[in-house]
């Protein structure tokens, strides 16, 4: 439906007011035939008989352009979906006795007035139709099948609107589910940015503190154009390798300054893979992680190496350091924001198609490694 009370061009047939102004139509001017015919019998005329009008000749099947509004009214009110499905059933079977009644007596009334017989002769007319075989019960089928077609056509139109409906809360259920998942990322993202501009701040006060003001000024403006390029990203959940490099590249001018000549910086990324989709600071944690509990801890410690393979349909990312073992404990390993961030996305992004695994790498250095699905194109 459109506005007021307009009828929606695609969903006309769907409006009961249209089909009872055609039976309202079609009744009067079937009532206008039959009356117009009979007229002079009902008139009186000498010469006009009951048995010349079309009310004697037509048949009574007629007489169902009449009752199929009601009986649509029945089946309305009398479905077979709800608890009262019994008493639905009862009533019809009744309504269908009724109904083959009510044809025998316009039958037996047809002859009574073609045989110019008064009032009180039909229930013999009735009886002489019975032994003769005119009891017809078509009626009674008739309505039952009517009802049945209108039952199964009302259960197809409740299985289609559920079908809609069910896909309707697909598509809604899986945009929210999108949304949360959008917004649980970005509630990371925003826990990993100020755990990395705290560490930040205080290789600026490290460096201020050893009269190292010049390299202080390097970081702070490194460090400004790095939360720059952040925040203009900050509401994408994937991006290209490429993009991550770029941001990481960034990060390491930071850190290179803070450690000088300490630190080597190594990468070996596969071309193929720089178009592939990687979520969005992704490596930054791991190699904030592989410079805190790796290269700062170990003074002859100096190799970062990044590293990016596709292995069929995996893209394979590494970071490597050659600082001292993981801890033992399990526990204090998993407590790392990086560590809880990194694992919390690729679960929520790939399911368990992607994972991360840390691990010591002979003769000595810690391999973090990220296994995820192979994309050029964001989901």
């Amino acid at each position: 439906m459109t506005n007021g009370d307009s009828i929606d061009p695609v969903l006309w047939w769907r409006d009961g007011r249209i089909w009872l102004s055609v039976w309202l139509a079609g009744t009067i001017g079937l009532g206008a035939v039959l009356l117009g015919d009979a007229w002079p019998w009902l008139a009186g005329e000498p010469q006009a008989s009951f048995r010349d009008t079309k009310l004697n000749s037509w048949p009574l099947s007629a007489l169902w352009w009449v009752l199929v509004p009601a009986g649509l009214w029945l089946q309305k009110n009398l479905s077979l979906v709800d608890r009262r499905w019994p008493w639905a059933v009862i009533l019809h079977g009744l309504t269908a006795v009724l109904i083959t009644g009510l044809f025998i007596i316009l039958a037996g009334g047809r002859m009574l007035l073609a045989n110019h017989l008064p009032a009180g002769y039909l229930p013999v007319m009735v009886q002489d139709l019975r032994w003769l075989g005119g009891w017809n019960y078509t009626p009674a089928l008739v309505y039952l099948l009517l009802i049945f077609a209108l039952y199964a056509f009302s259960f197809y139109r409740e299985w289609r609107a559920g079908q809609r409906l069910t896909g309707a809360l697909r598509v809604a259920n899986a945009q929210l589910e999108t949304r949360l998942v959008r917004a649980s990322l970005d509630a990371l993202k925003m826990q990993l940015h100020p755990h990395f501009l705290f560490n930040t701040l205080n290789s600026i006060t490290s460096l201020i503190r050893n009269h190292r003001t010049r390299e202080a000024e390097d970081v702070v403006a490194g460090l400004g154009e790095l939360l720059r390029r952040s925040l203009d990203h900050k509401q994408e959940a994937r991006v290209t390798l490429e993009h991550e490099l770029e941001f990481l590249h960034r990060y390491l001018d930071i850190e290179s300054i803070r450690f000088q000549d300490r630190l080597r910086v190594e990468f070996d990324i596969a071309p193929q893979c720089l178009a592939a989709q990687v979520p969005g600071l992704i490596l930054q944690p791991l190699v904030e992680n592989a410079m805190k509990h790796g290269i700062s801890k170990d003074p002859a410690a100096r190799v970062l190496r990044i590293s990016a393979a596709r292995d069929g349909t995996r893209l394979l990312l590494t970071v490597y350091n050659d600082g001292p073992p993981l801890p033992k404990d399990d526990a204090e390993l998993a407590r790392g924001i990086g560590v809880q961030s990194t694992v919390t996305r690729l679960q929520m992004l790939y399911g368990d198609d992607a994972r991360l695994r840390l691990r010591d790498q002979a003769p000595h250095g810690v391999r973090a490694e990220i296994i995820l699905p192979f994309q050029t194109v964001s989901p």
